[in-house]
């Protein structure tokens, strides 16, 4: 954690608090980035949780739909386990 930079790291950190952080982290990265940068960062990310994104779409009230790997995870269905 000391070596990540604040600026350059910024997908990182916001889809690793959003997925894995505690309240008090979410919290630190709204303050530091606010919400709207968070969500149009989190509209970029590649793969993230589908809670994660689910919790950041209810927050924010952006459609599900308009994140990017919300609309990739539908097209990379997993094979099922029997």
């Amino acid at each position: 954690p000391d070596l990540l930079d604040w600026e350059k790291d910024m997908p990182l950190i916001i889809t690793r608090v959003s997925e894995r952080g505690t309240l008090q982290e979410w919290r630190t990265i709204v303050s530091r980035y606010g919400l709207d940068k968070i969500v149009a960062v989190a509209k970029e990310v590649r793969s993230m949780d589908l809670l994660a994104v689910n919790f950041i779409a209810q927050i924010s009230g952006t459609p599900i739909t308009e994140f990017r790997c919300y609309n990739t995870r539908q097209l990379s269905q997993r094979h099922w386990i029997y």
